[in-house]
């Protein structure tokens, strides 16, 4: 048993002062043991304890471009996914099969962005990959099975023909997310699709038309008074490149709860400034940002979640706790998953160890320290005894 103690819990937006149990054996999240078992005790001296973050909507990292990982690539070196040819879904998509790694980031599932995204809002995306969702199939592109087991979100402009058909057959399968992005929709369209199951927007504001006050587009759905309840989540990239820091505020402040802050980071993200060939292409780093060489379309981003987390936190001046949510809580609510993201009992014991500036000190894996920046003092109690 590993009990972390003189720490703040941060969960559902509050920070509470309270221990915190780990089974090591399970790698779960446990109530307080009985007197008769031995526990490995932690003391974080009043640091900030909390659910390990969830990126959404992740490219790659230090060199890694997950678009160009095969079936003879790790799943424990996967977090999400984002593909650019058509063809290679049916062998690449298996490699993100959902797992629980000892060691490394899960992959909860691929998130596919294309190939059924509109060409005046491609972004960095190949036009050769787009297809119209009339002239094939969800399951023919991507894989019937694939979408059973391997797929958690799939992005698509509802505008395109054939897509908002799709919608409803496509979450048949309760574990997939279809969320909008890269579209011209108006809000009519949107909500159509709100009403069809639709319950993500895509990294807000961007790859979109932006709101009008009479014409607000898929930009209003986050508030829209029909949608009731099920106002949709929505990616939120804080990296102040691809929204302004006013914007993020907007947004944050418009719904809270179905704000959930992602990267977007590419493959780039912890190397040099540099140019780099990306396919076909070439893409300029500097600092945060990422370029397509010669033009200002943005190339993904180069930004991590906890700088995210702290850009908001200086931004909508909120407390810590309230942006910590959004890469957690609300991340795993937006994907319909109740082991991960939260402190409950039973969850994974994926967790960070926070100071009062959001900066990340310690991150356990089920329960197992993997990376840490402050050094970890242990001793070994029987939980009756009193921690000094």
């Amino acid at each position: 048993m590993l009990r972390f103690t003189n720490c703040r819990l941060c969960d559902n937006g509050e920070l509470i002062q309270q221990d915190l149990y780990v089974d090591k054996v399970s790698g779960k999240i446990v109530s307080k043991p009985s007197d008769s078992e031995y526990v490995q005790t932690i003391d974080l001296k009043g640091k900030i304890i909390a659910p390990g973050y969830i990126d959404i909507q992740n490219n790659g990292i230090y060199g890694l471009n997950f678009s160009a990982l095969n079936a003879q690539s790790s799943p424990d070196e996967i977090a999400r996914f984002k593909a650019f040819y058509k063809d290679f879904y049916a062998k690449v998509l298996p490699v993100y099969k959902r797992t629980r790694s000892r060691l490394m980031a899960d992959s909860l599932g691929a998130h596919v962005e294309g190939p059924f995204i509109n060409l005046k809002k491609k972004g960095c995306h190949p036009v050769e990959t787009f297809v119209d969702a009339n002239a094939t199939s969800f399951d023919s592109i991507y894989g019937a099975q694939n979408l059973l087991e391997n797929v958690t979100i799939v992005t698509a402009a509802p505008e395109i023909p054939g897509v908002m058909e799709e919608i409803p057959r496509l979450l048949e399968n309760p574990n997939v997310v279809f969320s909008l992005g890269h579209t011209t929709s108006d809000h009519a369209t949107g909500l159509e699709a709100i009403s069809r199951g639709a319950s993500m927007v895509t990294h807000l504001y961007n790859a979109m038309p932006q709101p009008h006050h009479r014409e607000t587009g898929v930009v209003g759905l986050v508030t829209e008074p029909q949608a009731g309840q099920n106002t949709p989540y929505f990616g939120l990239i804080c990296d102040g490149v691809h929204v302004a820091p006013s914007m993020c505020v907007l947004a944050f402040r418009a719904n809270p709860d179905k704000c959930v802050l992602v990267t977007d980071a590419m493959h780039l993200i912890g190397l040099p400034d540099g140019t780099y060939k990306w396919d076909k292409q070439r893409i300029v780093k500097t600092g945060p940002s990422l370029y397509l060489e010669g033009t200002s379309t943005l190339a993904g981003a180069a930004t991590d979640l906890a700088d995210c987390v702290k850009n908001l936190v200086k931004w909508a001046n909120i407390p810590l706790a309230q942006a910590v949510k959004t890469a957690t809580n609300n991340a795993a609510d937006s994907l319909r998953i109740s082991h991960k993201g939260y402190l409950n009992e039973g969850c994974d014991a994926d967790l960070v160890v926070l100071d009062d500036a959001g900066d990340v000190l310690q991150v356990y894996k089920l329960g197992v320290p993997v990376a840490q920046r402050d050094p970890v003092e242990c001793v070994t109690l029987s939980s009756g005894d009193v921690i000094p």
